[in-house]
């Protein structure tokens, strides 16, 4: 097998795998786009590096996302984002989403109408994005009178916006001072 410096020889390669690196999560025309490539071109070195088992990948419905390895080249070495962690930013990577994360991160619990009036969607539109994250085992109904939503796993959402600075430092101290200590 190549070795990893020659690999990353190719400038668009080695642009392609620190952008992986910095931002895990971001689909194929993201990828493209912020770089300022061809789909094609993103493609081509996207599946070179994946090969070389320097980049993985995972498919979100209709939407590969690209992640870093934890060690290039070993392919036996788990990947340096937990499958959770994956799903977790996957969801993190879309607007709506990420808008009624933050809520809810924010709030520990909120209802349906509560977040509609925080996120500026239809509310069928955010019934989808509420199922797809709850299938996708990111949030769940909450117990209670109001049977409202909440986050599953706190401190590793909040660890993950904070590490891939998606949440203002606001919400940081939000996040802290309505879940506590979130660092592992």
């Amino acid at each position: 097998m190549a070795k990893d410096e020659d690999i990353l020889a190719v400038a668009t390669r080695k642009n392609l795998y620190d952008f992986v690196r910095r931002n895990p999560g971001f689909h194929l025309r993201e990828v493209s786009r912020a770089l300022n490539l061809s789909i094609t071109l993103a493609d081509y070195h996207l599946r070179f590096l994946e090969r070389h088992e320097l980049v993985t990948s995972s498919m979100d419905g209709e939407y590969k996302r690209f992640y870093p390895r934890s060690t290039p080249g070993l392919a036996d070495v788990p990947a340096a984002l937990s499958e959770a962690d994956r799903q977790i930013l996957a969801y993190l990577r879309q607007p709506v989403p990420l808008r009624v994360i933050a809520f809810l991160m924010e709030h520990e619990e909120a209802t349906h109408k509560q977040i509609l009036e925080q996120v500026p969607v239809s509310p069928s539109t955010l019934s989808h994005h509420l199922k797809k994250m709850q299938a996708g085992g990111v949030i769940d109904r909450a117990e209670g009178k109001e049977r409202g939503y909440r986050i599953l796993q706190p401190k590793t959402v909040a660890r993950l916006m904070a590490t891939y600075e998606l949440a203002t430092a606001d919400q940081i101290d939000t996040f802290l001072r309505v879940w506590g200590e979130f660092r592992v």
